[in-house]
């Protein structure tokens, strides 16, 4: 029988310090407010039913009902999202979406000996639809919501 991997690398000890917190959601802890970015869409995600204003005023009112301030200024921890849509010859629309939530921080590395500015991403989920233009975008904007749903709903229990 083969062992069983650990679904992320352990963190070594040089770089675990004794006051690391590292109960669950303890990198959310103090998390208030994010500012949201969605990427520029292609060309195809109009013709599918995609607009960067839908998506962008779904995540805010989501991460608003959770209690997530979103400021609409750059901030160092925002929620980005991205969509790729492409357009088969047939009709029918494919979009890639992925919702991640960043953070910037000075950190040592393991390897390096000053801190160094270091983007880190705390949460993500991404996922993919397929389906005829009609719709198409409304099931985006809904897969979208769910996961930011989720992301609020863990930067709110984080801050009990």
């Amino acid at each position: 029988a083969g062992a069983s991997r650990p679904a992320a690398p352990a963190v070594p000890g040089s770089a675990a310090p004794a006051h690391l917190d590292q109960t669950p959601g303890a990198e959310l802890k103090g998390l208030g407010a994010l500012g949201i970015v969605v990427e520029e869409l292609g060309g195809e995600a109009a013709s599918c039913g995609l607009t960067k204003s839908a998506i962008e005023a779904a995540a805010a009112k989501s991460l608003s009902a959770a209690g997530v301030k979103v400021l609409r200024t750059d901030e160092d921890s925002y929620l980005y999202i991205r969509v790729v849509t492409a357009v088969t010859t047939t009709g029918t629309c494919f979009s890639r979406y992925d919702a991640t939530v960043y953070s910037y921080t000075a950190a040592t590395m393991s390897y390096g000996s000053r801190p160094a500015l270091v983007q880190v991403s705390l949460l993500n989920r991404g996922g993919m639809t397929a389906s005829g233009a009609k719709g198409h975008g409304d099931s985006v904007v809904r897969a979208l919501t769910q996961y930011v749903d989720q992301f609020g709903a863990q930067i709110r229990d984080a801050n009990r």
